[in-house]
């Protein structure tokens, strides 16, 4: 065989391969995160990275659909979607498993989503998630559970300083529908809302002075909640207003040094949310931690309360400061063979060498061992 030189390969842009200390973090995270996910009665299910797109759209109205990756099937000729969101998925399951609107479901997973183009927070367009979804519990409880899981699993892979921010993802909408604003008229406010133009959002017909003191109220929880109180909002706006309020004070009560935040009139783009949305953050982290909200699952003409939470990995990775614990022994070129066997059975990671006339002591610390057989015994390095 010919001597092979390999090329230089580049990647996509926004693909990346994960290396060792990464794919140790990785596991680290996943078996915590999934971990406490269980430990709160969530039970793992695993969706496919790929399906009909007849099947992700059926149940939830899917986030921005230009961001998807889409194939044929050569089978069935059949459009099919790379997934960008797992949440459709879960809903996709939880179809199946829910029979009458007074049950409850818990389910969690983990896995890849993959979009044509990053954001901002997120430049990475293969990303790991990890999550939970809760269906059938009333509003205010299945916000408090889920925030309340969302922070467990974050402190449990020892993330500090937790930052809650809640959002209401459909409050400005129900404001301008209120007021009969035609679709055209929502359309151009959004973009104002989305860059939290004040001064473009005063100019909104109708309901400029509204929403520009709503846009206004965001802050910390106690002075956001004290100028929502103070607008005249409509009866669902207010309720919604009042049910945040419950929602931070049980979060406060459950998690004492829990920062909460409020921004009423932030959207994160995923159309199915309605009510109540959330974005977890650090603040040792630039990057959003993780994501959530409320979403109406419909089946058979029953309305099933979702409630979900995504924990994002690429920050954590970056975030999380996990060595590799595991006692790791060099294991020279002679040395007695039922050893090793051994060793393993204890919990050692065994490097075997198989190289003459080298220097075991160097070869030892460029694999990262820890000990070192010599003359069958085993030392310290």
């Amino acid at each position: 065989m010919k001597n092979y030189k390999p090329k230089a390969s580049l990647l996509p842009i926004g693909i990346s391969d994960l290396l060792e200390k990464s794919t140790y973090k990785d596991s680290y995270l996943t078996q915590n995160l999934m971990n406490c996910f269980k430990l709160n009665g969530y039970e793992r299910v695993s969706p496919p990275l790929i399906e009909f797109e007849e099947n992700y759209t059926l149940f939830l109205d899917t986030t921005n659909k230009q961001n998807i990756f889409r194939v044929i099937d050569p089978i069935s000729n059949k459009s099919m979607f790379i997934r960008n969101d797992i949440t459709p998925q879960i809903a996709r399951i939880a179809a199946n498993k829910l029979n009458n609107k007074n049950d409850t479901l818990r389910l969690s997973y983990t896995g890849d989503i993959l979009r044509p183009k990053g954001n901002q927070l997120h430049p990475a367009r293969q990303l790991k998630q990890a999550g939970i979804e809760l269906f059938g519990a009333p509003t205010v409880e299945g916000a408090i559970e889920v925030i309340s899981v969302g922070i467990q699993a974050l402190t449990q892979v020892n993330i500090s300083n937790i930052i809650i921010d809640i959002t209401t993802p459909n409050l400005a909408d129900l404001i301008m529908k209120n007021n009969k604003l035609d679709e055209k008229t929502i359309k151009e406010a959004q973009v104002y809302l989305k860059v939290k133009n004040i001064n473009k959002i005063k100019t909104i017909p109708h309901c400029g002075t509204i929403l520009s003191q709503i846009a206004d109220s965001a802050g910390a929880e106690e002075r956001a909640l004290k100028k929502l109180s103070n607008i005249d909002l409509p009866n669902k706006a207010k309720k919604l207003i009042q049910e945040i309020s419950l929602i931070c004070n049980a979060i406060k009560k459950l998690h004492k040094n829990i920062k909460i935040t409020i921004d009423p009139i932030e959207n994160r783009g995923f159309n199915y949310y309605s009510g109540i949305g959330f974005a977890i953050f650090s603040s040792n982290i630039k990057r959003e931690l993780g994501f959530g909200g409320e979403y109406i699952l419909e089946l058979n003409n029953n309305k099933h309360n979702g409630m979900g939470l995504s924990i994002l990995f690429d920050g954590l990775l970056r975030a999380t400061n996990i060595d590799d614990k595991q006692k790791r022994i060099f294991i020279p070129l002679k040395h007695d063979n039922t050893i090793p066997p051994e060793l393993r059975k204890k919990g050692w990671v065994t490097i075997l060498s198989y190289k003459r006339n080298v220097k075991d002591k160097e070869e030892a610390v460029k694999f990262n061992c820890t000990h070192i057989l010599k003359n069958n015994t085993i030392k310290a390095l």
